[in-house]
């Protein structure tokens, strides 16, 4: 819509500069406005025949008569320009194609003295995307454009599948388009009465109102929609967001408000709020139930940074019972804190207070806790480093399930020095550390307790590599040489028994459980390099494999520990695999196993992936997305559980591309639990945001690596 109206703009002002233009035609010379004030260079209005009558003070152009200017050019049957009183008119086939868009009309005038002026008839095409008709097209003024008996949409044609109808649509260059007692229309049927409709140029990413229908097990029928508002949109400050008005037929109604805004001065955050009536509410909570949430950033001086997040629920299984694909699956625990952390190249500096807003969630208070490190700094300029490492922490631990709370002041340090050396070929690092931990009370809840710890350690590395002369051009290879890089590495590392055990103290993080060690951890990194035709003649370095092996050797038993590898494949630049695996040398199995298969080819993309735990799951996830033709896809889901031999979730959708323009998602799921769901979602080819995330999908370990896994007609859904 934004390209819509500043290209429309753009014929307007092209329709403005005729008086200041010169006129040229097959037997007539150019002939410069007497009335022009303006140095704009000449623009030539050429036609068949061209005639200035001075007189009348007018120049006319008739057949095939066409103003090129700035890569727009402007055709119509009839084009005359009255010099004296500025008005242009232009008759007959009106037409501007400017940068891929048509805008045709019957008849345009525009008095410039004014600045006013209006399209007859006007229809518009933009860049395939964007379409609208209306009876008359004003300018009212210099940034107020009308739009008058007329209606846009992303639907092309005469009768389009849906479209936004107004008696008065007004709409501002670069900022906003407003309608009032708007009809939304799908097949020439109201659908939604819309008595003050707006849209920001900076933000038509999807339709302003979205509506999801459907049923499953636990709500029974429902409806779900978001209604788009704006409150500021400017370039400096934006306030926005969406009215949630809900209906579940086993819960009831609910509603909330989510608000978005963002600023230059302020930064930027999220607000929240909603509230369920709810019908069927748990055992343990009331009807009235409710959530409200602000999560807020912003930068305090060049580097620091301010860090909120406050989330009061009504009970525990708020969020899983309303919110479960968008937020529970991500986050079970809403967590509430604020943060100041300053980031500077030789230190930072944090600041963090966590507390416990809902007794229905064990939290770990931290009020406050206060963080230094100072990053690895060189001693002048010897081949010594140090880093430091101070911690202070007032801890509260609150329980759900018992009345006790686990509370203590702590105070960490951690200083340690390494020396950067090499022999021959070889890194050599050797370190040397010491941790010193003050805790006001220990489990016994006695006073002032000093733990120490003494952790020296060595790190060796080196890398080789070599390149090999193969060349392999079958089976769709394009591989042009091949290089091994190879990186071992080996660290050693100790820690005598702490001077106090951990079992004695309070349990609030990691930093509680440090315990004696004595084991070097190897690893063997293998990368395998290769070059591919990028274009006739060019060749870009692309890694095909990457491998790495790794052990532990504990010295106290010696016996291997923590073996594992960690493998990455890319054979085809369409296909990816991954794997890693951690075996357990003292039960000799296994402990956890992924592997990963993933690949986008032509019109197709397939993800499986297996992850196993010992004694606890075998799963299996897969997703296979077909694009069927230019109307139809479809994705499968399953996720598959071995040690039950039952399926824990299974998803179909099939998306169907209605007239080129609107795509209908209808979505099957069964989950084991939950039961079956069934809803149907509609979203503009064009514009394809979807501001609801109910479906499932694949989650790959390494998401980033992951091709878009929407296959559906048009772009892919962002969250």
């Amino acid at each position: 819509m934004h390209l819509f109206f500043k290209k429309f703009f753009a014929f307007l002002t092209a329709l403005s500069l005729i008086p200041f233009l010169s006129v040229a035609g097959i037997c007539e010379p150019n002939i410069p406005s007497k009335t022009s004030e303006n140095p704009l260079v000449p623009i030539q209005i050429k036609g068949d025949a061209v005639e200035y009558f001075q007189t009348e003070r007018k120049a006319v152009g008739t057949g095939h008569v066409t103003i090129d200017y700035e890569g727009a050019r402007l055709s119509a049957d009839k084009i005359t320009v009255y010099m004296d009183t500025k008005i242009a008119v232009a008759e007959g086939h009106v037409k501007l194609e400017q940068e891929g868009t048509i805008f045709t009309g019957e008849r345009a005038e525009f008095d410039f003295g004014k600045k006013i002026g209006h399209v007859s008839k006007m229809t518009a095409e933009i860049d395939k995307s964007l379409y609208g008709k209306a009876q008359r097209v004003e300018k009212v003024s210099e940034n107020h454009y009308r739009m008058v008996d007329g209606y846009v949409s992303t639907c092309c044609g005469d009768n389009p599948f849906y479209k936004v109808v107004a008696h008065e649509v007004d709409f501002y260059p670069n900022d906003k388009v407003v309608a009032r007692n708007a009809l939304l229309y799908v097949k020439n049927v109201p659908i939604i009465f819309i008595p003050y409709f707006v849209v920001y140029f900076l933000d038509f990413d999807r339709f302003p109102v979205q509506l999801i229908p459907g049923k499953n097990s636990e709500w029974g029928a429902f409806l779900l929609s978001k209604w788009r508002y704006h409150l500021v949109e400017r370039p400096d400050l934006q306030s926005k967001g969406n009215v949630l008005l809900d209906y579940r037929q086993k819960r009831g109604f609910a509603g909330g408000v989510e608000n978005f805004y963002r600023g230059d001065k302020i930064g930027h955050g999220t607000a929240k709020i909603y509230y369920a009536n709810d019908n069927n509410p748990p055992a343990d909570a009331d009807s009235d139930r409710y959530r409200a949430q602000w999560r807020h950033q912003s930068k305090i001086g060049k580097s620091t940074t301010f860090t909120a997040e406050i989330n009061k629920l009504s009970d525990k299984d708020f969020i899983k019972d309303f919110f479960f694909r968008e937020e529970y699956e991500r986050d079970v625990f809403p967590d509430n804190y604020v943060s100041i952390v300053t980031s500077k190249p030789e230190y930072s500096l944090s600041i963090l207070d966590r507390e416990r807003l809902d007794d229905f969630f064990t939290v770990v208070e931290r009020s406050p806790e206060v963080r230094f490190d100072t990053h690895t700094q060189r001693f002048a300029d010897t081949p010594f480093y140090l880093r430091q490492e101070v911690q202070f922490s007032n801890l509260n631990k609150e329980f759900v399930s018992r009345d006790s709370t686990l509370n203590a002041v702590r105070l960490d340090t951690n200083h340690t020095v390494s020396y950067a050396g090499h022999v021959g070929h070889f890194s050599v690092v050797p370190r040397i550390g010491t941790r010193q931990t003050y805790y006001s009370k220990n489990l016994e809840k006695e006073r002032d307790v000093v733990r120490s710890v003494f952790d020296p350690g060595l790190d060796v590395s080196t890398h080789f590599y070599k390149t090999y002369d193969v060349y392999l051009h079958s089976y769709g290879f394009d591989y042009n040489q091949i290089r091994h890089i190879f990186a071992p590495t080996a660290s050693y590392n100790y820690r005598h028994n702490p001077t106090v055990s951990r079992t004695t103290l309070p349990q609030f993080d990691s930093i509680d459980a440090i315990d004696k060690q004595n084991f070097i951890r190897f690893s063997f990194e293998n990368r395998f390099q290769t070059k591919e035709h990028r274009g006739s003649d060019n060749l870009a370095a692309r890694e095909i494999a990457r491998i790495i092996p790794f052990f532990d050797m504990d010295l106290h038993t010696g016996r291997l520990d923590n073996v594992g590898v960690e493998a990455e494949l890319r054979p085809y630049s369409w296909l990816g695999i991954e794997s890693d695996a951690s075996f357990n040398t003292k039960t000799g199995h296994f402990e956890t196993a992924n592997f990963d298969v993933y690949l986008k080819k032509d019109n197709y993309k397939l993800a499986v992936g297996q992850r196993y735990i010992q004694d606890d799951s075998t799963q299996l996830t897969a997703q296979l997305e077909w694009q069927i033709n230019k109307e139809w896809g479809i994705k499968l889901y399953e996720r598959f559980e071995f040690e039950t031999n039952e399926s824990e979730e299974f998803e179909v959708t099939v998306s169907k591309l209605i007239e080129d323009c609107v795509i209908a998602d209808f979505t099957y799921n069964n989950r084991d639990g939950s039961g079956h769901s069934f809803f149907v979602m509609f979203r503009l080819k064009n514009f394809p945001e979807n501001s609801f995330n109910l479906k499932q999908k694949y989650i790959h370990p390494k998401e980033s690596l992951v091709p878009p896994t929407e296959a559906v007609p048009g772009e892919s859904l962002k969250p």
